[in-house]
């Protein structure tokens, strides 16, 4: 489980994180996630076609792909988060793991925290939406033209949410075992 990301193209891969099966239900959802973003290019194209060739809009369209974008999200969230993916502003903190590398590693365990609390809450605050629109039957769209339920995109946004949470708990548990067998400084000493 690691934070840094391989970022040069021309290798495959870095395969620093262990096989489980938590592991394999994240990057199952990340995959569902690509495919799902496929769907939505597939659609876009074809209702571009329609307009254009048969002035035949595919109706709901818009609707989709604007709910296809939280699913995306929270469907590739927690694989993003597993793999190193992660947007992060690296100006303070790998520099700092280099001069401080027990210190670093229990800051950035205190950041994957702050992490868990976020998506604890995304999830806790989405779960009542979730009920709430499986219970009064809740759509997007219009009535007679295109309508679509609202709580598959709910419940994965909970779903998501959950284990983003469950993934920042397990960088920051990962980062404070490492930072037990951390040198207290790095690199060699200016003086």
């Amino acid at each position: 489980m690691s934070y840094e990301a391989n970022t040069n193209l021309e290798e495959g891969p870095a395969s620093s994180v262990p096989s489980s099966p938590f592991g394999h239900l994240v990057d199952g959802l990340n995959g569902l996630g690509s495919i799902v973003i496929g769907l939505v290019m597939v659609l876009m194209c074809a209702d571009v076609f329609m307009r254009n060739a048969f002035n035949k809009p595919i109706d709901g369209v818009a609707e989709l792909v604007a709910a296809s974008i939280i699913v995306i999200v929270f469907l590739q969230l927690p694989g993003t988060l597993r793999h190193g993916r992660m947007s992060r502003a690296d100006l303070f903190i790998d520099p700092f793991l280099l001069k401080r590398p027990r210190a670093g590693l229990r800051l950035r365990a205190l950041f994957s925290l702050f992490g868990v609390f976020a998506c604890a809450v995304i999830a806790y605050a989405t779960r009542p939406l979730l009920v709430k629109a499986w219970t009064n039957d809740e759509f997007i769209g219009i009535e007679g033209v295109f309508t679509f339920p609202t709580w598959p995109m709910a419940l994965v946004v909970t779903l998501g949410g959950v284990l983003a949470a469950v993934q920042y708990a397990l960088l920051a548990w990962h980062d404070l075992r490492s930072s037990a067998s951390a040198p207290a400084t790095g690199g060699a000493r200016h003086e």
